[in-house]
C-alpha cells in the first residue's frame, strides 16, 4: 500500500474541546503521528464534574462515577480525538517543559488551543520553541486571535458565536435569543481551516526550510461564513434578520410537522421546476399564492406522511426534501450504510461501538481508526521512553513527582 499523504510528519496537539482535537484528528487521519499532549487536571472534555479519589488526582469525570475510568468516557472527547497516541505531561513543572522542549525538537508541527497570552507565560511560545526546533510549525486559535484589544478575552465556541451574529440570526423571528439552542459552527468551520493551515504551512516549510507561525482568530474564521449578511450592511445598510426556517427569497421553504410524533421534514422550491414538481407530488392542487397559504396546505399534506415517504414523493419529482433524523435514525440510513460511513471500533474503557467514519476517502491509501482514542496518558511509556530514551528509573520518578499522570496513580 502506498504511503499516506501525511506519513513522516509530527505533530503536538495542546487543544481541548472540538476545533482543535478534530483538526490534529484529520491530521492524523491522512498518517501524520499525532502526540495529544493533556495536563491530568485540564482535560476539558473527557467528562464533568469530581468524584472520589478522582478528584483528588484531578481528573475530570465522565459517566458513572464507580465506572471504570470515566474520564476515558467523554462522548466528545472520544469523537474529537482517533489516530492518535496520548501523553499526559505537566509542562508548568521544570521537568514537564524539559521534556516538552526535547519534544518540540523531535517534531514538525505544534498546535496550541490556549487563550492568547498563555503560551507565552508558559514558556511556549513560538520564540522560545524555535531555539529547539528552528523550522518549527506552530499555529494558534484563540478566539479573537493573539494580538489586538480583546487579546485576554478567554473563550470557546459559544464566544464567537455570539459576538459574529451567528447566535442571533439562526433563532426564530419575535424570539430573543435565549430561544436559540447552542451550535458552535465555528469549531465545525475552524477544524478544517486549522488542518488546511497547517498542511500549507508545512508544505512551505518543505519547499523553502522556513518554518511558521500562524495565528488564527476562531471569530474571524466564522465571520468569512457570514458574507451574505455583512456584506448587505455595508453596502446597503440593511440589517440582517433572524428567518427560522425560512428563506425570504424561495416558497414555500421550511421544516414541516409529519405523520409521526415530533417527525418533520425541510422542503425547499427555489426554482419554478420545483414548484411544479411539488404540484405534481401533491396531485395539482388548485392553491393560492400567498405564502402562509400554501404552508398551510403543505402541512396537511405532510401531516399524513413519515418523514421518509416526503422525502421519497418529493424527490422522485426532483424537489429537493429531506427527513430530520433522530441521532438514531442516522445510523440505519441506508445511504450511509453503503458508503460504509460509520465504523466500529473497539475500545479498551468502553467496549465496541460505532463512530462516524472519516470526512474523506483515499483510494489506493485508505482512511481507517488505526489507534483508538487514547486513554489519558496511554502513551507515556511508548514516547518518553521510546522517543525521548528515559530509563525506567527516570520514567517512575516523572509518576511519583506527577510529572506524568495515566489516570491510575
Amino acid at each position: 500500500m502506498a504511503r499516506m499523504p501525511l506519513e513522516g510528519y509530527r505533530v503536538i496537539d495542546m487543544t481541548e474541546v472540538w476545533a482543535g482535537p478534530m483538526a490534529a484528528s484529520i491530521l492524523g487521519d491522512l498518517g501524520a503521528e499525532v502526540i495529544r499532549l493533556q495536563a491530568a487536571d485540564r482535560a476539558m472534555v473527557r467528562g464533568q464534574g469530581f468524584a472520589g479519589g478522582a478528584a483528588a488526582a484531578g481528573l475530570r469525570l465522565a459517566g458513572p462515577p464507580d465506572a471504570p475510568r470515566p474520564w476515558d468516557r467523554g462522548p466528545t472527547d472520544h469523537i474529537a480525538n482517533r489516530n492518535k497516541l496520548g501523553i499526559s505531561l505537566n509542562v508548568a513543572k521544570p521537568k514537564g517543559k524539559e521534556l516538552f522542549y526535547r519534544l518540540v525538537g523531535l517534531s514538525d508541527a505544534f498546535l496550541i488551543g490556549f487563550s492568547a497570552g498563555t503560551a507565552a507565560r508558559m514558556q511556549i511560545d513560538y520564540q522560545t520553541l524555535v531555539r529547539f526546533k528552528p523550522d518549527l510549525v506552530m499555529l494558534t486559535f484563540a478566539g479573537w486571535g493573539e494580538k489586538g484589544p480583546y487579546q485576554g478575552y478567554a473563550t470557546l465556541g459559544s464566544g464567537p458565536d455570539a459576538w459574529t451574529g451567528h447566535h442571533y440570526l439562526r433563532g426564530y423571528p419575535g424570539l430573543d435569543p435565549t430561544s436559540t439552542g447552542p451550535s458552535y459552527h465555528a469549531d465545525s468551520v475552524g477544524a478544517l481551516t486549522i488542518a488546511f493551515a497547517l498542511m500549507a504551512a508545512l508544505r512551505h516549510r518543505d519547499r523553502t526550510g522556513e518554518g511558521r507561525f500562524m495565528d488564527l482568530s476562531m471569530a474571524e474564521i466564522l465571520l468569512t461564513h457570514m458574507p451574505r449578511p455583512l456584506i448587505d450592511w455595508a453596502m446597503n445598510n440593511r440589517l440582517a434578520e433572524p428567518a427560522g426556517n425560512v428563506d425570504p427569497e424561495t416558497a414555500p421553504n421550511g421544516c414541516y410537522p409529519c405523520k409521526d410524533e415530533d417527525s418533520w421534514a425541510v422542503i425547499v422550491v427555489g426554482t419554478d421546476q420545483h414548484w411544479q414538481g411539488l404540484k405534481k407530488a401533491l396531485g395539482s392542487p388548485d392553491w393560492a399564492a400567498a405564502r402562509e397559504e400554501i404552508d398551510a396546505h403543505l402541512r396537511a399534506w405532510t401531516a399524513r406522511r413519515t418523514h421518509v415517504e416526503v422525502m421519497h414523493a418529493l424527490q422522485a419529482e426532483g424537489v429537493p426534501a429531506g427527513p430530520v433524523y433522530r441521532t438514531d435514525e442516522t445510523f440505519a440510513d441506508p445511504h450511509l450504510a453503503a458508503r460504509e460511513y460509520y465504523r466500529w471500533v473497539l475500545h479498551p474503557v468502553t467496549g465496541q461501538y460505532k463512530r462516524p467514519g472519516p470526512l474523506f476517502g483515499l483510494p489506493k491509501t485508505p482512511v481507517q481508526f488505526r489507534r483508538h482514542t487514547n486513554l489519558l496518558g496511554e502513551h507515556n511509556k511508548e514516547v518518553f521512553c521510546g522517543l525521548l530514551g528515559l530509563s525506567e528509573d527516570q520514567y517512575e520518578e516523572l509518576l511519583a513527582t506527577r510529572v506524568i499522570a495515566n489516570g491510575d496513580s
